[in-house]
């Protein structure tokens, strides 16, 4: 009878470790490997009892890492039976987040999680870096060190929970016994400032009152398509619509223009852009929105261009009552998404007037007899 190959990869291999008892699992995180089992705190920990905690092997998610990762995962298994564990062989000295300053231990992350994630130089310099650079560079990263940091910002912020969520991977990648997420507080959609929108009217008040025709073109196609201030630089019409070709959720077909009229009579079909240079660069180093934003204030309008992509949110469920799923399409994100950012802009007004409007329909809902 032939033997069959032995199969390496994730789901084999941990079937074989629980076919074998071992209480010991392999686990992929991005394109790395890591165990995960119930061990004793870490050193460095004060929790008391055993608890879930995984070991990161810097072995790759590939055939041989999975092969080395199951003997890695018998091999802790045994210990653990054996009660021979010892936090020592699996965090050398010079290994421990003791044993080298937080710069290094920085350099290493930023190293392992670009190698792991699909992650553009920018995204890492605008959030990641802007955190890990608050802390004090020279000193050994420490869980109190990572406390005092996230204490230091604003509770129920979105700066508290990207701090806490972004010292979290770090710490989890030096092997900190430390919970930061406890900290992020409640921020979310619902919690961001509100906003005052402009009516359809002054939207319109405000482009005409625009001399530059350029500067027109883009607040006019903001308005109409509710683009996000960088888009406006990566999109063409074609006959299924406006087609985004890149931004903060990728490429996306914006095929109901709100309103189509808007697009007539402000010429929007013929893209007029202002004379700005190295617009792929200032896009990638996030500085592309900041342009828009000055050339709004140049010529006076008197809202921010990211009003005109919220009022374009509103007016899609609102003034056309398109389906939520519809609306999130057209914007490029989720329908959790549009509830929570932008259904909370819709003033009393416009729910007093969408409700009459349904109780005034003919074949609207009727108590029972």
């Amino acid at each position: 009878m032939a033997v069959s190959k032995t199969e390496w990869t994730l789901e084999a291999v941990n079937q074989r470790l629980k076919e074998g008892r071992v209480k010991v699992s392999v686990e992929q995180i991005g394109g790395m490997l890591a165990l995960r089992a119930t061990l004793p705190p870490k050193p460095c920990s004060d929790r008391p009892k055993p608890y879930r905690q995984r070991i990161f092997l810097k072995l790759p998610a590939n055939p041989e890492g999975f092969r080395r990762a199951e003997g890695e995962a018998r091999l802790l298994g045994s210990r653990l039976v054996a009660g021979q564990f010892d936090w020592t062989a699996y965090m050398p000295i010079e290994k421990t987040p003791q044993g080298k300053p937080i710069a290094q231990w920085v350099k290493e992350f930023k190293a392992y999680y670009l190698e792991t994630h699909t992650l553009k130089p920018s995204t890492w310099e605008n959030h990641w870096e802007k955190v890990f650079s608050r802390l004090p560079q020279d000193q050994p990263l420490t869980g109190d060190i990572l406390k005092s940091l996230v204490q230091s910002t604003e509770r129920n912020t979105r700066n508290r929970k990207e701090t806490c969520k972004k010292l979290q991977h770090l710490a989890r990648f030096a092997g900190l016994d430390v919970d930061l997420l406890q900290y992020q507080g409640n921020y979310g959609g619902s919690k961001v400032k509100d906003r005052d929108l402009p009516s359809d009217e002054a939207i319109a008040r405000a482009w005409a009152a625009i001399p530059n025709p350029a500067w027109r073109w883009v607040f006019g196609i903001m308005a109409a398509c509710g683009l996000r201030d960088h888009e406006v630089f990566f999109c063409h019409w074609t006959e299924e619509g406006l087609q985004v070709t890149q931004g903060k959720t990728g490429p996306r077909l914006v095929f109901q223009p709100l309103y189509p009229e808007w697009v007539e009579e402000w010429g929007l079909r013929s893209p007029m852009l202002p004379n700005i240079q190295n617009v792929q660069q200032l896009y990638e180093a996030g500085k592309l929105g900041d342009k828009v934003a000055r050339g709004f204030r140049r010529y006076g309008v008197p809202f921010s261009p990211y009003n005109l992509r919220h009022a374009y949110g509103v007016r899609s469920s609102v003034t056309f009552k398109l389906p939520v799923t519809t609306a999130a399409a057209l914007m490029g994100h989720s329908p959790k998404e549009h509830l929570e950012t932008y259904h909370r802009h819709i003033s009393l007004k416009a729910n007093q007037e969408a409700a009459r409007q349904v109780m005034e329909r003919g074949d609207r809902p009727k108590p029972p007899a």
